[in-house]
């Protein structure tokens, strides 16, 4: 298994549940993009990505999972049960959902349930997930939208994703013309509503 969590703290609690059960994590990541590339080199039966990663989030780290990996099962992990946020985890093609704040031995039946390949999402979460907005753009645009939501400047934005300068201003241009926005402030708060980005709790669901 793979341990996908931006705070060492929870990657090492996580591990010190896993000792006396038959899981093995064999790669860790503390943001999106480290968690893809361990996944694609180490190849495991399970990630357990976080929700909120930085640079990357979860939900886009897994659609690349599943396109470069795809013998690799996602489980989410997140700290709120939110319908709306388990809809984008399956449409992501993630596996399984489990909230932070369940029991261990909760996590571990979901790991040994999606590790045979058995689904396991939150009960009375499985509601039809329709077309969410983000569809509408490419994974680029998504992985740009989010690192701009994140406060980071084109400079930055341009050395972590390889680019150049002036591909990114195009980007955001392009960002700003299909979201119909006008500002920064605009597109942070339309990343937010597309859950890229997980600025504040979101209202609780159930």
């Amino acid at each position: 298994m793979v341990l996908g969590d931006d705070h060492t703290l929870v990657r090492q609690g996580l591990k010190a549940l896993l000792p006396s059960t038959s899981i093995c994590v064999e790669g860790e990541a503390e943001d999106g993009y480290e968690l893809v590339r361990q996944v694609r080199k180490l190849l495991p039966d399970v990630a357990l990505v976080d929700i909120s990663m930085p640079l990357l989030n979860g939900l886009e780290a897994t659609r690349q999972i599943v396109k470069g990996s795809p013998q690799t099962r996602v489980i989410i992990l997140s700290m709120f049960y939110d319908k709306g946020y388990i809809a984008h985890a399956r449409q992501a093609g993630a596996w399984g959902y489990v909230l932070k704040g369940e029991a261990p031995e909760r996590l571990i039946r979901a790991i040994e349930a999606v590790a045979r390949g058995e689904h396991y999402f939150p009960t009375g979460s499985d509601v039809d997930s329709a077309t969410v907005s983000e569809e509408r753009l490419t994974p680029r645009e998504r992985e740009i939208l989010q690192l701009i939501a994140e406060g980071k400047r084109n400079s930055e934005i341009a050395q972590i994703i390889s680019r150049s300068l002036h591909t990114v201003r195009n980007h955001r241009a392009r960002l700003m013309r299909k979201l119909g926005v006008h500002s920064a402030a605009e597109l942070v708060q339309a990343a937010e509503e597309m859950g890229l980005v997980w600025l504040q709790p979101p209202g609780r669901e159930g």
